[in-house]
Parts: C-alpha cells; structure tokens; sequence
C-alpha cells in the first residue's frame, strides 16, 4: 500500500488532522503558539482545540504544545501578529484568515494556520473556523464576521432534551437497536445530560420502551426476558410475549392506526442513576423452545429496540448541592450548562508554560466533547481581571508559586495557599450540630489531606472546588500543582476514563499515581426548588434529623391527643 498525496483543500477539514475511520484510536493534536501568548491568542486556541475535540467525542484528544513546527506530522499554529509567525512564508493578512500550509520539516505533514495581524483576529479565525467548516475551500480563506448562535442553559446537542421524550432514533443509529442471536451483546443508548436533575419520590426518569421479538414456536416466551441496566447497574427485566394479536382485536388496533406487531412497556430509572455521562443497556436473553431431539432449532433470530422507544427527564427541577468534582468529571457540570462556555472564564498565569497550555486546551477539548459544542463563549482572563467575571463560573489553572488568581480566590476555601504550599484549614473541632447539618464530612478527611499535602508538594497535583468568593452561587475549580508537569498529570487523570469513579468530594490529591478525592469544605446549592420540595431536600442523608423530627411530631400528636381526650372526658363527667 502506498500513500498518496492529497490535494490540499480546507474542505476536507478535519482530514487529515483527525481520521474518523479511526475508531478507536485518541486524537493527539500538536499547538503551535507564540511564548507568553495573550489570552485571545489562547481563547482561540482553545476554540480550535474545542472542536476537535467534538469531532474526535468518545476517543478523546490531547493537545501537546509547543512554541516550534513539527518535525514531522501535522499540527495547528495560531498566529497573532508579525512576530508570531513561527517562520512561515505567510501572504499579507487583511484581518481573520485560515490557511493550510505544507508542514516545511514533513513533506507528508500539514499545517492548519489561525492567522490574524493581532490576538483578537486570531481568535476570530478560530471562531471562523468553528461557525464556518461548510463554507471553507482551497487553501486559504479570510474570515468575515463569523458568530455561532447563542445557546440556551440545556440545550447541549449531546444531551437529552429537558423539555420532552426524547426518541432513541435521534441517539442512536436504527442499525445499532438490532440484536442477533439467542444472547446477543446489549444494545447501548448514550443518556447524556446535566447532573442536577431533582424529582420529587412519587417521579422518576421514564423510558417508553417497544420491542420486537420472534414468537413463541422459535423462542420459550416463559423464561425469555428483556433486561434493563442503566451503566452496568441492573434496573429490571421485562418479559418477552408472543406478538401475534388474536383476529379481531388486530384489525380494530389496525383501524385505529395501531400496531399489533410490538412488545411496549413504561419502565421508571431510579433518579440517582442519571448522574451525567450514561448509558442504557438493553440486552435481549433468548431461550430456544425445546421441542425434542429430532425438531430443528432457528440458528439466526433477531430482535430490535423500536426507535419510537423514548426516554422523558422534563419532570425533573434543576437543583444541586456543590462542591462535587463527580459531576464536573462526568459532565463538566456546572460550567457545560452553557454549551458554548459562555458563562465559565479560565484564569491562566501571566506567563504560561506549555505544559499549563497543554492542559488548558485538553480541558476545554474535554469539556466541548461532553456537550458537542466548540467553547466559542470561553473567556480567558488574566490573575487580578476576576472581578470583571462576576456573571460566570471561573477555572484557574496554574503551578503554585506562579498563579497569583489562588491566593485571590482561595481565601474562604478549605484549602489555602501558604506561600508555594497548599495547606488545609484544619478547625480545632467540629460540632456537633455541624455534624448533624452536614454529615457528609467525614471524621479525619482533613486530617489526610493536610497530611498528603506535607508530604512531597512539589511533585503534587491537585484539583479543588468551592463557591465563589466573588458571586454567591458561581463556582470555582482550581486546577493546579507543584511543578508544569505536575498541572498536565492532573488534566490527564481528570481525562483518565478508568478513573472516574475516583473523582468525587471538593478536593482531588494526584500523587505519584495514585489518585485521593476527599470532602473537607461547605456546601452551596444552584438551581431552584419549589417550596413543597425543600422539606424532601433537608432531610436527604440525614437520618438523625429525620429521627429527630419524627420523634417530635409523634410527641406533638400525642400531646395533642391526650389534650383532646382530657377535655372530651371532662364534658363527658359534667354531663353526668
């Protein structure tokens, strides 16, 4: 086999940066961007990166950064004036402009050029870029005004639609709803939204299910079985049934523009399931009908998930109870509530390294994948502008010692910044009624990070959550370590599939490789309840406030009792 080389032609994009035949292979993307970039240069980075990283969604991309070309392969350059050129022939730049540029080391390797004759251009080119594609040829082409529509809080083109049923055709592809064989592999639908969805008990997730199986002759309809698992964990398993409906009910059914031909069942998922990035498995278990040794058996049967089946969240309120690192490495919740991060501002360091760019764009890759949006609302700020975000939710990314925006937001947080060292505010006792309110801070977690933290800072990565000092409600997560190094390990066990199940708590310590989350800091909320919820709400893990207020009101309708009694038996002896 021989490679040929193809014409150049910005029509082709993403080829030959991303290959989409590869399936499973993660896309790792080189960035090419000046020293000490300004934070339009890195916005338009980020929105390059960001949709990528959609293109790319379930393999995952990295963007290794460097201030040099390639010696070999492809890579995207963002260029923000004269002097950022990286030693390219470029033509004269009249404002926005994308090229695509043979890579001067690699004959075989491409350049993707964001060029512009000053930082905010360059981002326009980006933005050009992400609103654009279809409009792109050739091999150069200036970008006009380009703008993506403005998005609505949930309206994530990977998320389930939060104001109706949404149909399993529009999540996945009428091919993969079929199943082959007698215990075929589980037909798997994504169920992707934001975390903070509220139902009251009597509620839950609904999913209209309609099925098609073979009929009884072929199949033992007594022990076969459609089972339901929502990301591994069992829900139920509904019963296959003949679907041969007797005469006269059939042609009634059909009169009425039914169908008789399909199995139908509505099936409630416990709430606390749906939690972010999910899957719902359904998997066919098929028993052939014994019929004797000298009776044939149907080798091939097929059954499918009809793609009118649909699942319905628009029941749910939103509400939810942060600081919980689990829902931002699921989902990127709170700051993908926005799809486009219009409403979340990154804060990187005056001068950045390119390991601390490397994880800035990996994070925001990551981010846009969950939600299938490029970040073309991202603010970056410089340490000292994060007053000047007082309507968003921050990221601060950096090495301690070198992000001054820490020591400017950490004051109220568990964690503080002691000089090039984090400590944790380790309070001389906890009370008891503090217990009672928040049983969720374990007996010694502070104890063990503040041990953590003394033990090697230097070679320590860290993520931390808490509320916002500037805007009650807004969130921060600082993202952050002793050395670069130490920064890009973190953006990478953060992006690490097989570690998700360790990301919880308000405060994540990566040493080494291991990985400890832990819960040391107080709660806040986002999102709103109706009045009626908030007693369902308070009482939630609670089981000594809830003792406590059943014993008080059996203890007030006993008083209330033994009042009435006494006064009915008092009329009863004046009566007499």
């Amino acid at each position: 086999i021989a490679r040929l080389p193809m014409a150049p032609n910005l029509a082709r994009l993403p080829e030959p940066f991303f290959d989409a035949r590869a399936l499973n292979t993660p896309l790792t993307l080189p960035f090419i961007l000046p020293e000490n970039a300004a934070p339009d240069t890195l916005r338009g980075a980020a929105i390059a990166a960001s949709w990528f990283a959609v293109k790319a969604d379930y393999r995952g991309a990295s963007f290794p950064v460097s201030a040099a070309l390639p010696a070999t392969g492809h890579a995207v350059v963002v260029v923000a004036g004269p002097d950022s050129s990286m030693g390219l022939a470029l033509p004269r730049l009249d404002g926005p402009t994308i090229l695509l540029l043979p890579n001067p080391n690699d004959a075989e390797g491409k350049l993707l050029v964001l060029a512009g004759r000053t930082p905010q251009e360059a981002a326009q080119a980006a933005l050009g870029l992400a609103a654009g594609r279809a409009a792109l040829s050739g091999t150069i082409a200036r970008i006009e005004g380009s703008s993506l529509p403005r998005r609505q809080p949930y309206d994530a083109p990977r998320w389930l639609r939060p104001d109706r049923p949404v149909r399993f055709g529009e999540l996945a592809a009428p091919e993969d709803l079929q199943s082959t064989g007698y215990a075929p592999g589980a037909v798997t639908i994504p169920l992707r939204t934001a975390p903070d969805l509220y139902y009251w008990r009597s509620q839950a997730p609904r999913l209209d299910i309609r099925y098609r199986n073979p009929p009884a002759p072929i199949i033992d309809l007594a022990v076969s079985r459609l089972d339901i698992s929502v990301s591994d964990r069992y829900v139920r398993s509904l019963p296959l049934r003949d679907q041969d409906v007797p005469w006269p009910l059939d042609v009634a059914m059909r009169w009425m523009g039914l169908s008789g031909t399909a199995n139908s069942s509505t099936v409630s998922l416990p709430p606390w399931l749906i939690y972010g990035d999910n899957e719902l498995q359904l998997r066919f278990d098929m028993r052939p009908l014994n019929r004797g040794d000298c009776a044939g058996i149907p080798g091939d049967i097929r059954a499918v998930i009809d793609p009118q089946s649909s699942i319905d969240i628009s029941g749910a309120h939103r509400f939810a109870v942060l600081p919980n690192l689990a829902f931002f490495g699921s989902s990127g919740f709170p700051f993908t509530r926005m799809a486009d991060l219009s409403e979340t501002a990154i804060i990187m360091p005056d001068q950045a390294t390119q390991a601390e760019v490397s994880a800035f764009l990996s994070l925001v890759g990551r981010l846009a994948a969950r939600v299938g949006v490029p970040a073309s609302g991202l603010t970056v700020l410089r340490p000292g502008q994060s007053q000047t975000a007082r309507d968003k939710d921050l990221i601060v990314i950096g090495t301690l010692g070198r992000q001054p925006a820490f020591a400017e937001l950490m004051p109220d947080a568990p964690i503080r910044l002691d000089g090039n060292r984090l400590t944790v505010d380790l309070p001389e006792g906890l009370p008891a009624n503090r217990r009672l309110l928040q049983p969720e801070q374990r007996p010694g977690a502070r104890d063990r990070a503040s041990v953590l933290l003394a033990m090697a800072p230097e070679r320590l990565g860290f993520v931390a959550a808490f509320e916002s000092p500037i805007t009650p409600g807004r969130s921060v997560v600082a993202i952050g370590g002793g050395t670069p190094g130490a920064v890009l390990a973190m953006g990478e066990a953060l992006a690490d599939p097989d570690r998700q199940d360790q990301i919880r708590g308000d405060l994540i310590l990566l040493h080494g490789n291991h990985l400890d989350s832990f819960r040391t800091g107080k709660n806040y909320t986002v999102g709103h309840l109706p009045l009626w919820l908030w007693p369902q709400h308070a009482l939630e893990g609670r089981w000594h406030l809830l003792v406590l207020t059943g014993t008080s009101g059996a203890f007030l309708l006993g008083v209330a009792l033994y009042w009435s009694l006494r006064r009915r038996s008092a009329r009863r002896l004046r009566g007499l």
